[in-house]
């Protein structure tokens, strides 16, 4: 299991990492887009198995036009399409078959599978496209960098010195020792990635986008955990062999965008 979550992991990240740094911002969009949707089709079939008769194929169609109106057109885009799907889901569900029974959950679900999904996303490809260029890739590659080294860091720091339970009900296997080498991971990721990629932050903000991403990324995966152990399912899939499914490596890096790209936003860094 760890050789396949290690050889999926050198296999992926090269390629992405080139759509980013060489392909033009819509091909990384698009990469994004494909996730996002994906995992939103993840998500639904946990709703399924927690017993919510959720639909797809609408969710999914509206996922993509929240993540393209927000990249089109902004936050604006972003609202408008939101309003949008919250009464297309709605009325949708009086064709149900089984209507009225099962739907206030049912809506419910997919409401929340879109817009999160969809949010989320979205604000993780405007940090790819708002900065001024090429200050959008580095920021990106920041971003990912520290989540990544400090989930790693997580996982083998916890699966080697791990004896505490850090949520035994929601994910009994992660530890108070893996939280801890997770934090300290993600701070040397994001000093050696601030250098090495000459951000031209002050050390100051790198700290405060490092405490963010040490914060953000485990709650995010947590906030997913609880989803998972509610529908009784150990990962969202089998897409990704050794890692689960797509939901279950984004989970983190979508939790993370809106915050981090507030902060920079707030600070006036983009």
């Amino acid at each position: 299991m760890h050789a396949k979550r290690e050889l999926v992991a050198l296999a992926a990240i090269p390629i992405l990492a080139a759509t980013i740094i060489w392909a033009p911002p819509w091909a990384f969009l698009m990469v994004l887009g494909a996730a996002a949707i994906l995992a939103c089709n993840e998500f639904l079939n946990m709703a399924r198995s927690a017993g919510l008769d959720a639909s797809r194929w609408l969710p999914l169609v509206l996922t993509g036009m929240v993540l393209a109106a927000s990249w089109v057109w902004g936050t604006t885009g972003l609202a408008v399409s939101s309003i949008v799907t919250l009464l297309a889901l709605a009325a949708a569900r009086l064709a149900h078959h089984a209507s009225p029974v099962g739907s206030l959950g049912a809506v419910a679900a997919e409401s929340f599978a879109v817009l999160y999904l969809g949010a989320t996303a979205a604000c993780l490809g405007w940090l790819r496209l708002w900065p001024v260029e090429p200050q959008g890739i580095r920021l990106v590659i920041f971003f990912l960098a520290c989540i990544w080294v400090g989930d790693s860091g997580a996982y083998y720091v916890g699966r080697t010195f791990g004896r505490h339970p850090m949520s035994p009900k929601i994910s009994p296997n992660k530890t108070l020792e893996g939280l801890a080498g997770g934090v300290v991971t993600t701070y040397a990721a994001a000093a050696l990635t601030a250098n090495i990629l000459d951000l031209g932050l002050a050390p100051i903000h790198v700290a405060g986008l490092a405490t963010i991403l040490a914060v953000a990324a485990p709650l995010g995966d947590l906030v997913e955990s609880q989803f998972k152990r509610d529908s009784g399912v150990k990962d969202s899939s089998t897409l990704l062999p050794g890692h689960g499914g797509l939901l279950d490596r984004t989970d983190s890096l979508f939790y993370s965008a809106p915050v981090f790209l507030g902060y920079l936003t707030a600070t006036g860094l983009v």
